[in-house]
């Protein structure tokens, strides 16, 4: 049974969080670089956080956003390899255009 206990949001506490680099692993696509955010272990989530949008005079925030992309490798039995295999790919749906 799960206790009601809400975790506080913040990176040290999420799996995105890479603790050796640093770094939020929610990638960013900008100009066709990829991007990940520099953090320290207590910020609390930056795509979370409403900030002040100078153009339009405007709260806003990123978690509209964030979209998740997954790719991984199937032998010929369906089931995940890191050898050789077929390619599978998951993403929401419009995400190409």
């Amino acid at each position: 049974m799960k206790s009601g206990k809400k975790i506080e949001r913040i990176c040290k506490n999420c799996k995105l969080y890479d603790e050796n680099k640093g770094e939020c692993c929610v990638v960013i696509l900008h100009e066709g670089n990829r991007i990940r955010l520099p953090v320290e272990s207590n910020d609390t989530c930056f795509f979370e956080e409403e900030y002040f949008h100078p153009k339009t005079n405007s709260v806003e925030n990123f978690s509209e956003e964030i979209q998740q992309v997954r790719f991984w490798v199937e032998n010929k039995d369906g089931k995940t390899t890191n050898g050789d295999g077929v390619v599978k790919i998951e993403y929401p749906e419009g995400f190409f255009g």
